[in-house]
């Protein structure tokens, strides 16, 4: 006997009645929300502290403003994907924050014709100079060139120094590059000048609740553009939250780090985030927050195409490269929670390792369980597949503990039901047509499947999926004899 849902069983009126179920036939096809959290300036239209999503560069520019931190997120991701559903959390700058400032000092006049090449954030300012100006004049003519609304910051000028100030108030302003002659131009002969880089910021704009920010959208990917402490702990916290039931929609939050060895060794250390992936961009021009968009841009649509699969190799188109790390250094901070990159000789730059900042248990020991963020990430899409599946075979139905020779079309649901769906689920879906997990035999051993006790409505199960995991080493011994 099949069970109906909209045909009653009390029909007496003649007619030819069919109902239609699609509650089998979704596939559970969508797309990738990404959220780039970031400054806005008072020229966006966007209402800071709420999510809107962006449908171009150009609306980006009309809701954050020209030359905004997400602007320029928004502009540098959507160069690398132009797939991915793209969001915008804005803030305005902390009322009582600072904007780094930098200063410029012209010490000596130039004695011929030419061009200053000045970059900030690894952008060009190109000066043009004439041979006798005074050093007032090349200041003033360094200011005026400061046209471009992508550039982060503002200048002014006054005698001879002209004072750089970030765009907006807050830290990030501190790690604004600042330098002559990126690719090795020639300053005017006789000109000379002394740059002091960008210091002084302070103040960044409280995250809020996020949880109610945030709400009920599931966003899988975010890409932080300010990662001070009191905004890595807010993002952490709710990474955790949304990771676990009930909410089970997590995601991965990308970021980046300018510093030295010393300092991204330091601050890979003071945190401990499964969710969290911060990339040591060394001294590079690149400002942080266009490495963090151009940094998901690179790994979300990989993460999503393929959880398990290595992202190393992957361009981070617009990330400009001049140094970085030596082998030592770029390999102990793979044990800091820090992630890595390469430098080519051009300059370009691409993904070496992502990790997550997940370094220790509670109680202080090194674990690694969580290395790679690939883990977080393919445990989730894992999950995510039970769920789907699991909802539309047995949502409706009743429980019982065995079959006992129930006639086929009742809508019962037997532990030996749902033992039969993870391992087909496992051994068909995860394992044979994605390509995640592996070891069937050992997973179909270890999976126990239990009606609870005293809840007999519940069905309890315990599954050990073995995870494939990126490629990264190859480790090789060569032996070698000069006779047999």
């Amino acid at each position: 006997m099949i069970n109906f849902n909209t045909i009653p069983a009390a029909l007496r009126y003649p007619g030819v009645y069919v109902e239609v179920d699609g509650s089998k036939a979704s596939l559970g096809a969508d797309i990738p929300a990404v959220l780039l959290v970031g400054q806005k300036l008072a020229a966006g239209n966007a209402a800071a502290g709420e999510v809107v999503q962006i449908s171009s560069v150009q609306d980006a520019i009309n809701k954050a403003g020209a030359g905004s931190m997400l602007a320029q997120m928004v502009a540098r991701y959507r160069a690398i994907d132009p797939t991915l559903d793209l969001y915008i959390l804005p803030y305005a700058d902390n009322a009582v924050g600072v904007a780094a400032t930098s200063t410029i000092t012209v010490t000596a006049a130039p004695t011929a014709a030419g061009t200053l090449s000045i970059y900030v954030a690894g952008k060009l300012v190109s000066v043009g100079i004439t041979a006798g100006m005074a050093v007032a004049a090349v200041a003033t003519a360094i200011a005026a060139a400061f046209t471009v609304a992508d550039i982060p910051v503002t200048a002014t000028a006054n005698a001879a120094v002209v004072t750089l100030a970030a765009r907006h108030k807050g830290t990030v302003g501190n790690d604004i590059d600042v330098r002559l002659n990126l690719y090795r131009e020639s300053t005017p002969t006789g000109l000379a000048v002394t740059i002091v880089g960008m210091t002084g910021g302070s103040g960044n704009p409280a995250v809020g609740d996020l949880a109610a920010i945030i709400g009920q959208r599931w966003f899988r990917y975010v890409a932080l553009g300010f990662a001070d402490t009191a905004t890595l702990t807010a993002f952490e916290t709710e990474s955790t939250r949304r990771y676990a039931p009930p909410v089970q929609q997590g995601f991965r939050a990308f970021m980046a780090f300018r510093g030295d060895s010393a300092a991204a060794t330091a601050f890979g250390q003071a945190r401990n985030g499964v969710h969290m992936c911060c990339l040591a961009i060394g001294t590079n021009p690149t400002c942080t927050w266009e490495a963090a968009a151009i940094l998901a841009a690179s790994a979300a649509p990989a993460l999503y195409n393929n959880p398990v699969q290595s992202l190393e190799g992957r361009a981070l188109t617009g990330l400009v490269g001049v140094s970085y790390f030596d082998w030592t250094q770029a390999n102990s901070l793979l044990f800091k929670g820090m992630s890595v990159m390469t430098v080519a000789r051009d300059g370009t730059c691409a993904i070496k390792r992502l990790v997550s900042m997940y370094q220790t248990k509670p109680d202080g020991s090194a674990d690694d369980t969580w290395l790679d963020i690939n883990t977080a990430e393919v445990m989730e899409r894992i999950r995510y597949e039970q769920i789907r599946g699991a909802a539309t075979r047995f949502t409706g139905t009743a429980v019982a503990k065995n079959n006992e020779g129930y006639r086929p079309g009742l809508r019962i649901t037997t532990v030996d039901d749902v033992r039969a769906y993870l391992l087909t689920l496992y051994r068909e879906t995860l394992m044979r047509n994605y390509g995640w997990v592996q070891a069937y035999d050992y997973y179909k051993s270890t999976l126990v499947v239990e009606q609870d006790t005293t809840n007999p409505s519940r069905i309890n199960y315990r599954d050990t999926p073995v995870l494939l995991s990126p490629w990264y080493v190859l480790a090789g011994r060569g032996e070698f004899q000069k006779a047999v």
